[in-house]
């Protein structure tokens, strides 16, 4: 009796068990294998309506249908069934927004559901969306990743049914319409015009895409498929004269790699000013926002982003669109391989201009705190895959990267051609890929363990005995914990160089076979997803045995251990100011250098030193007196900046009044910089002066507004410049990131906080939902524990923002950690300040 109540229990448990987890899914066990959908819409109508038929397979006896839908109104529900038809009864979306109907009576196999529904067309980035209300310029346009398809007709909208979409739109006759697929008809009845596309490919709604309006085309030539480029009529469409060249390059390489033919007919590509958004690889109509575009007369590492950018859109139709993830929790594969293939296109057609796909981790690895969400986590609702952010793009590539310099290339590239293989044209896993690897001892613990838990390690590499030990330990250290890390170690004896591969799966090991006074540079390549400090005493790994890659690598690693006060943070400054001092002003390094100068007033210096650390910094680096020469180079800018902006030079600010004066903005060089040096030091009249020229400018020049205006040096300034980002003027511009300008300036934080806090509603007007869980990330920079009140006060009224608990204590905990280390940095800083004001 005893044994049959617990197998009872336990049988109910499994049960229960798989009910809740599946309760924000639709059922397994019902496929989706085609559906139509017919849309009347118009870009002047804020109303849309629409019927869509979805031919389902019932692969089990059931007693319920279902299906997403969310903001749509629905009119009729029929089921189709055995050629009997059955009207259903309205029924509300749950909190997935899953549509359930119970049946009187079972139904299994094939049946249809016949939808019509009226729906609202968007203002932001999400679902059908308008672009304005002007008749001359109004467009329609859709970004249905993720779970936005929903918002557009009812349907199974999830990665794991993907299905056969045949879709027409009934537009006013003076519009066209693009799709993913071509055009099979389109016939003028009156004043309306019906347009007919063809059947898809077996797909997923997140790359289902429509745009309706009065477009311009530009054809790609010589292109495979002979990609067109569709803009609105009213956009100035000056596209790179190699992009032709970009997409083939990119279609043969991956067709090359994996064996394996580019999966569907159509490659075209839609661009236009898409907030909050770069671009979204729809299946044949790629989406591509404006402001992506280089300018003629770009410098390498612009070119190398676009190229990048446009790489990793096109990889998207094997990787996401092709070969799809069962759930979202795996979204980051979709990214995480698109980028790192990406990469590869770049380094490999464009040796020259690759420095943009150096160190994919150094954007990412400063806010993968433990409070962070995992690469791999649990998704039930929209906001959950967003508040994942940019890891799944850097960090996944970082891991992807270290595998590969682990495995080998050869043998990478076939295990990626098996795996490639098996899930073409379906549906993949985290694990179906790490099975391909299953001969790798320690490759399954490896991905788990970057891609199921949050931060990073830090690798100190130490001696004692006469042996070279390696340990791991959290960077952050109030959380321990541990990963399993393949490292292809540089090895220099003073002589000659070699490299030697070790796996470190314990918190400390000896690394054989090594001198005892070797030089060791733990991150060949410069992908490793992990800190590094050499406590050997052995000295520097000589520079010159480096890549542009590792080199680059090791300057972001040393930046980040001054700012942990891991290392002293006044002797890595003089190690920059050296570099400037010492070589060619146009290098790299010293572009790098400049940079990290500007940071550090940025994340760590409060406004209590930062005079005294200006006065330094300028008493140290280069007197520049002849900025003309300096601001031809591709770096003027970075000059520009740290000696206008942080050191108020008046050299360099008079440098930028005098081009600004001379030059049209339009045709002003190192425009964003000049910008800021002059609202940095501005006038609020001279501010004004500035701002007014928001409304007359081309698109690019008030990007470069946006992006200058909030540096002001008054609080009236910084009103007027929140002012404007909420105004009617910059829609069509991202908003959301730019409030943190203002905020980088320790000044002007408390009032940052107060205008945001007082402004949730119309904040909230202009931002799509997912993403205002992000809004406390405007204030990452903040290093005390002032500070990290003020935050706290802020986003105090914010709390149905789904997601932004989350988020909040990632920057608090960053807030926290900061202010720990800045007590040594800063130390550090004071010591220095001290004996240099004594001296002078």
């Amino acid at each position: 009796m005893q044994s049959y109540i617990l197998s009872a229990l336990m049988a109910m448990f499994v049960v229960f068990f798989s009910i809740t987890v599946q309760a924000y899914r639709l059922p397994s066990n019902d496929v989706l294998t085609q559906q139509s959908v017919n849309l009347t819409l118009s870009p002047e109508q804020s109303l849309f309506s629409g019927q869509t038929t979805l031919t389902i397979n019932y692969l089990q006896n059931t007693t319920t249908v279902s299906y997403h839908a969310r903001a749509l109104t629905i009119k009729s529900v029929t089921l189709m069934y055995q050629g009997q038809a059955h009207v259903l009864n309205i029924e509300q979306p749950n909190e997935f927004d899953i549509v359930t109907h119970q049946l009187a009576k079972p139904i299994v196999g094939k049946a249809q559901l016949e939808i019509s529904y009226t729906g609202e067309l968007s203002q932001n980035t999400m679902g059908l969306f308008v672009s304005s209300q002007q008749s001359d310029a109004s467009y329609i346009f859709s970004q249905l990743q993720e779970m936005e398809a929903r918002t557009v007709f009812p349907g199974f909208d999830a990665p794991d049914k993907k299905a056969r979409f045949e879709f027409s739109v009934d537009i006013p006759k003076q519009y066209d319409a693009l799709h993913n697929t071509p055009v099979v008809s389109s016939q003028v009845q009156g004043e309306r015009k019906i347009v007919r596309f063809a059947p898809s490919h077996k797909i997923y709604t997140d790359v289902l895409a429509l745009a309706v309006g009065k477009f311009q085309s530009v054809e790609l030539k010589d292109t495979a498929f002979n990609s067109i480029v569709y803009a609105p009529k009213t956009i100035a469409l000056n596209l790179p004269t190699d992009m032709n060249e970009l997409v083939s390059n990119t279609v043969r390489f991956m067709e090359e790699y994996l064996d394996y033919p580019f999966p569907y007919t159509k490659l075209d590509f839609f661009v236009a000013p898409i907030d909050g958004l770069a671009a979204m690889e729809n299946v044949g109509l790629i989406a591509l926002n404006t402001n992506q575009i280089p300018q003629v007369g770009a410098d390498g590492f612009e070119m190398c982003r676009f190229r990048k950018l446009i790489a990793h859109e096109v990889i998207h139709m094997w990787f996401g669109n092709d070969i799809t993830m069962s759930w979202y929790n795996d979204y980051w594969m979709n990214e995480s391989f698109t980028e790192f293939f990406a990469a590869k296109v770049v380094q490999a057609f464009y040796p020259d201009e690759m420095a943009c796909t150096f160190n994919p981790q150094s954007a990412t690895l400063s806010y993968d705190t433990h409070s962070t969400r995992a690469l791999r986590s649990e998704v039930k609702y929209r906001g959950d895959n967003e508040a994942v952010g940019q890891l799944v793009y850097t960090k996944g590539r970082s891991v992807f990267e270290m595998a590969e310099l682990a495995v080998g290339k050869a043998q990478f590239k076939t295990h990626m051609r098996a795996y490639a293989k098996q899930v073409a044209g379906a549906n993949t896993s985290a694990s179906l890929f790490i099975q391909h690897f299953a001969n790798i001892l320690w490759f399954k613990e490896f991905i788990n363990a970057f891609i199921t838990q949050s931060h990073y390690p830090l690798l100190t590499l130490s001696k004692q005995s006469e042996q070279i030990f390696i340990q791991q330990s959290s960077f952050n250290s109030n959380q321990e914990k541990s990963w399993t890390i393949p490292l292809t170690l540089k090895i220099w004896d003073g002589k000659k160089l070699k490299t030697q591969q070790v796996v470190l799966d314990k918190p400390r090991m000896i690394i054989n076979n090594i001198p005892a006074d070797a030089q060791i540079f733990l991150d060949t390549n410069g992908v490793g997803y992990f800190r590094y400090l050499d406590t050997t005493g052995n000295g520097e790994f000589p520079v010159e045995q480096l890549s542009r890659a590792e080199r680059a690598s090791y300057s972001d690693n040393q930046e980040a251990l001054a700012v942990a006060a891991k290392i002293d943070f006044m002797r890595y400054v003089d190690s920059l100011i050296n570099m400037i001092n010492t070589l060619e002003h146009d290098t790299s390094d010293v572009s790098e250098a400049l940079s990290t100068l500007q940071d550090t007033f940025v994340t760590l210096i409060p406004e209590s030193l930062s005079g005294e650390y200006a006065h330094y910094l300028a008493s140290q680096l280069p007197n520049i007196s002849n900025w003309s020469q300096l601001l031809d180079n591709q770096n003027g800018g970075l000059w520009l900046e740290l000696y206008g902006l942080y050191l108020h030079s008046p050299s360099a600010i008079e440098a930028a009044k005098r081009m600004s004066k001379n030059t049209r903005l339009s045709e002003l060089n190192h425009r964003t910089a000049v910008l800021r040096v002059l609202a940095a030091n501005a006038s609020d009249q001279a501010y004004h002066t500035l701002l007014s020229q928001f409304t007359h400018s081309d698109r690019q020049v008030k990007e470069d507004l946006l992006d200058a205006l909030g540096y002001g040096n008054s609080q009236k300034q910084v009103k007027a410049y929140y002012d404007l980002l909420l105004s009617d003027v910059s829609k069509g511009h991202d908003i959301d990131y730019r409030f943190q300008f203002p905020a980088f300036s320790p000044k002007h934080r408390a009032y940052a906080g107060e205008y945001i806090a007082q402004h949730k509603a119309a904040i909230s007007q202009r931002i799509a939902e997912d993403k205002l869980q992000w809004f406390p990330f405007n204030f990452i920079t903040a290093c005390s524990a002032k500070d990290a009140d003020i935050v706290k006060n802020t986003f105090a009224d914010w709390q149905d923002v789904q997601g932004l608990d989350a988020k909040l204590s990632i920057v608090l905990e960053t807030i926290s950690e900061c202010e720990a280390n800045a007590k040594n940095s800063l130390q550090s800083m004071r010591d220095r300040l001290g004996k240099s004001m004594h001296s002078l």
